[in-house]
């Protein structure tokens, strides 16, 4: 049977090559995004399992070490401090390190190294006291290559190491026996779900472009099965040649694919998320997961073409004698709008339980899918109405094919559409950032048990002499005085600021001053990885997008390459043939495309709603319009010298 595959295809001359290899092209790509999709949520793991060790477990027995943690910042940037102290000679290695840090070593990251490289110490390294720079921390310690972390070796009575952290972003001191079994930080939490969602909007249109490579080429397949049937071919003969056929393409498609992402990996490895790129390690999901994904498409693939033999199976003389399919059902429309209003109504009603988190998303990615459903039920309703009003023979043949063969007319724009839908979801998503960078005037708080404010601030304003105005106060920027605690402030000039604040760190332990401004670090930090991530799905799917416009389109010429002979001979003009097959495809996109991105707004628009909207996601939407006009048109173009060689060709084929 596999000979048989292999001679049929040969004999299909180059057109029949050719689509094989568009098969293998299109499920290579589809691999590629799909290692990427999956790789994605694999390398947060690993990010928040390389930070587990700063907020460890509390010493059951007897405790080695004391660690703290704490948020300090240097102008516009935030520096994960870590206070370690030993209790006794056997006290853990932290990750990352050499040997534990003694009192006065202090270990910094290399991104921190590189960013107080020639700072004075006054502005930074005093706050931690007469200390020297022992070393710099390893792989095994940090999230990322470009985090900032400064581990600070300390005594065991140092002050810093008995304060309390009232913080959020702070651990407060806690004895250890072991680095091992800690708790990750909560905002890789939030990364992994924006992950998942990521993944869904890249991996869907991946997913449907690699089932629609099967149906590339369709009715030369469905012709040449169906005359072997005629013939006396089995069902189950013509499904294994099928499969034989279809199967082979898309393996050597998802090698092709896998192979890929393991060269690209490294590029992919410099996006910046949470503030920095990539290790390389993080974006590899393993051997197991990466072939388990090179095995599902072409298993994809399978299926979708064995569904397509439908109709050869059943009624291959109507095949042979191409008889009009029935239209699609309304049902289509129907499951599209229960699953969008499911998802708008839980998305209203979702608290903060994961299981309910995990349905909504789970919705979203089956409204994202269903958009793959409803879409052929629209163009067949399109081309019928245009059909009735075609002025001219482009505009009919345009209305007809529509009508006729709405699924392959949707596959020329489907990756456009569904790219429309995503970019209508995400696009509108408010990417404001504050200014953090160091004004005029500067005020930097913190808060201090109570009972003992007014000391801590005589001995603070005694340190900082001239260089800033102390005083206790209620209140400052966030930071509130109750529950035992009360505000030190001092206000300085934006050159002294962080000299000002390591004179606070060191005079004041506990919890780190802070300007008001500060705690937009983290929020600039958020809103930048979701921009960064926002536009690399977009880049994502709208390259899907593009590919597939092209592939289909080389293939409907193939698809139809009788028909076009056919109009040649009867005198049709090649410019009629292009018009057609242009109004063809832009038709449905200005339609389809414009509901999409309308959808996609309106389904997201309850949880975007609420976080304000941002005036760059008008552009952002703009330039998705116009890039998707732009695919469909390029891949119009491209196949225009096939379809003039295909025209010409009036010589028999042995297909």
């Amino acid at each position: 049977m596999t000979e048989l595959a292999w001679r049929l295809t040969r004999l299909g001359g180059r057109s029949a090559l050719l689509s094989t290899g568009l098969t293998a092209l299109a499920v290579a790509v589809a691999t590629l995004l799909l290692q990427f999709a999956v790789a994605g949520n694999f390398a947060f793991a690993e990010r928040a399992d390389r930070t587990a060790w700063r907020d460890p477990a509390a010493a059951t027995g007897s405790a080695s070490a004391v660690i703290a943690t704490a948020a300090d910042h240097f102008g516009g940037d935030s520096v994960t401090r870590v206070d370690l102290a030993a209790l006794d000679g056997d006290a853990p290695v932290p990750p990352g390190m050499d040997a534990f840090p003694a009192p006065g070593e202090v270990w910094l990251s290399p991104a921190a190294a590189d960013l107080l490289e020639g700072v004075p110490a006054a502005d930074f390294l005093a706050r931690y006291g007469d200390v020297r720079v022992a070393g710099e921390l390893g792989a095994e310690a940090l999230a990322h290559p470009n985090e900032l972390v400064a581990v600070v070796g300390r005594d065991a009575a140092d002050p810093a190491m008995h304060a309390e952290r009232t913080s959020a972003d702070g651990v407060s001191p806690r004895e250890v026996d072991s680095f091992a079994g800690g708790s990750a930080d909560a905002v890789y939490g939030f990364y992994m779900i924006l992950m998942v969602l990521a993944a869904i909007l890249m991996a869907v249109p991946a997913a449907v472009f690699g089932a629609a490579a099967a149906r590339l080429t369709v009715a030369r397949r469905d012709e040449r099965l169906a005359t072997l049937r005629l013939i006396g071919a089995t069902p189950g003969q013509v499904m294994r040649l099928t499969l034989i056929e279809t199967t082979l393409a898309a393996a050597a498609g998802a090698v092709v694919g896998t192979l890929a992402w393991m060269l690209v990996t490294p590029l992919v490895a410099l996006i910046p998320i949470d503030g920095g790129r990539w290790y390389v390690g993080d974006l590899w999901a393993g051997a197991p997961w990466m072939v388990a994904v090179a095995a599902a498409v072409p298993a994809l693939v399978a299926v979708s073409s064995l569904i397509g033999l439908r109709s050869v199976v059943i009624s291959p003389l109507g095949v042979a004698r191409r008889v009009k399919t029935k239209g699609l059902k309304a049902i289509r429309l129907v499951v599209f709008a229960v699953l969008a209003i499911a998802f708008m109504v839980g998305s209203n009603m979702v608290g903060g339980d994961m299981v309910a988190v995990a349905i909504l998303i789970g919705l979203f990615a089956a409204t994202l899918a269903a958009v793959n459903l409803v879409g052929p039920w629209i163009v067949q309703k399109l081309g019928r109405l245009l059909a009735r009003t075609a002025r001219g023979p482009a505009r009919l043949l345009a209305a007809r094919r529509l009508a006729d063969d709405p699924k392959a007319a949707w596959r020329a724009v489907a990756g456009v559409a569904i790219a429309g839908f995503v970019a209508g979801s995400v696009a509108m998503f408010p990417m404001l950032q504050t200014d953090t960078g160091a004004q005029g005037t500067e005020t930097v708080a913190t808060t201090v048990p109570a009972d003992e404010a007014d000391v801590l601030a005589a001995d603070l304003a005694a340190r900082l002499g001239d260089t800033a105005e102390v005083a206790v106060v209620d209140s400052s920027g966030y930071l509130t005085a109750g529950d035992g605690r009360a505000v030190i402030e001092a206000t300085t000039t934006g050159e002294q600021l962080e000299a000002v604040r390591s004179t606070m760190t060191a005079a004041l332990p506990g919890n780190p001053p802070e300007r008001e401004v500060d705690s937009s670090i983290m929020s600039n930090r958020l809103v930048g990885s979701v921009r960064t991530g926002v536009t690399v799905v977009l880049a994502v799917v709208f390259a899907t997008a593009a590919v597939s416009a092209a592939i289909s389109a080389i293939g409907s010429v193939l698809d139809r390459r009788q028909a076009y002979r056919l109009l040649h001979l009867a005198g049709t003009e090649q410019e009629v043939l292009d018009k057609a097959r242009r109004q063809e495809a832009l038709l449905p996109l200005t339609v389809i495309g414009g509901a999409s991105i309308l959808t996609g707004m309106v389904l997201t628009m309850p949880v975007i709603g609420a976080m304000g909207f941002d005036a760059s996601g008008a552009l952002i939407l703009g330039a998705t319009v116009a890039a998707g006009v732009v695919a469909v048109v390029a891949a119009g173009a491209l196949s225009r010298p096939l379809l003039r060689s295909v025209m010409r060709d009036v010589s028999p084929r042995p297909d």
